[in-house]
């Protein structure tokens, strides 16, 4: 479907930058537009939602081979996930908001509801995910898999969490409000997503939306949230644009000295770390930056806002 409007604030000022660069045939003739009035950039025209679905409903399989297998990957997967929930609960208990319920849309194998859970065991935590193959994983670690995006609950849901999930879709508004249907007012919304990441990647593909702080924020006011606070972290994108063949080399290199257990020279706890008790994955997430934040834009946003 050709877009005419901006996805996120409606305006018809739109201009096509570029072609959408991918390798799946139902994204292969995609243009990559930006609107002029928020600063999104899209895929332009949007796949159909069957096409969407039915993509997603092989995710991790198609775009990521299955469940992390690497002792590398996951430790970065896991450390990053508790560097998420840190964001989280620092934003929670500043704005006094108790969570005793969870909706993580998108949650994939679980990284982030392990993290939540092994510190909030007695939390109902709920997810959707459309990828069947995650759903095992999920239901061991104590997660109820729905179906829909209402849980059926009296009490309604504290927190709402969807990370790297919005990128994704075609329609972000209808997104979250179909999610937060069952937030409570005042209950806390987080969000994580690539900044921009065309900028620095060779492909666009598998996202269809590509954020910064402006049309961030004007997605969510328009939907009534209030107190949003968004911020950059990781690895700045200029430096991720001029990343040389010399620093690809030494990142495999260490990838492969941390595979090995040779942990000691990368796994000292830094700044920004506190909640990162395993050596591990310090030294896995630390050539990421995923743990500062970044005063200019930078690998992601993260995003703590709440419903009013």
């Amino acid at each position: 479907m050709v877009r005419d409007k901006c996805p996120v604030c409606l305006s018809s000022k739109l201009e096509i930058r570029a072609d959408y660069r991918s390798e799946h045939s139902m994204l292969r003739y995609l243009k990559r537009a930006e609107c002029n009035n928020c600063g999104l950039f899209f895929a332009n025209p949007m796949p159909n939602q069957k096409d969407i679905d039915d993509y997603n409903s092989t995710y991790f399989v198609t775009a990521h081979d299955g469940q992390p297998q690497c002792k590398v990957s996951n430790a970065f997967f896991s450390g990053i996930a508790k560097l998420r929930v840190a964001h989280l609960r620092k934003y929670l208990d500043l704005n006094n908001i108790p969570v005793n319920s969870i909706l993580e849309c998108g949650p994939g194998f679980g990284f982030f509801a392990s993290a939540w859970l092994d510190s909030n065991p007695n939390t109902s935590y709920y997810a959707i995910e459309t990828d069947e193959s995650c759903h095992a994983s999920l239901r061991v670690m104590g997660v109820t898999v729905i179906e829909q995006h209402s849980t059926n609950t009296n009490d309604g849901l504290d927190s709402v969490v969807m990370s790297h999930v919005l990128e994704h879709v075609a329609e972000p508004s209808k997104f979250i409000l179909a999610s937060c249907v069952d937030l409570k007012k005042g209950g806390a919304l987080f969000i994580e997503v690539p900044c921009n990441d065309w900028k620095h990647k060779i492909i666009d593909e598998p996202h269809l939306l590509f954020f910064d702080k402006k049309p961030m924020y004007t997605l969510l006011s328009s939907l009534g949230f209030v107190n949003i606070q968004i911020s950059y972290h990781g690895t700045s994108i200029t430096e991720l644009q001029s990343e040389n063949r010399l620093a690809r080399l030494w990142m495999k290199i260490r990838s492969k000295l941390l595979s090995k257990g040779l942990i000691m020279p990368f796994g000292w706890r830094r700044q920004g770390m506190e909640t990162l008790n395993i050596p591990f994955e310090r030294a896995a997430v630390a050539p990421f930056n995923a743990h500062k934040e970044s005063s200019v834009p930078a690998w992601w946003l993260r995003v703590v806002a709440t419903k009013s």
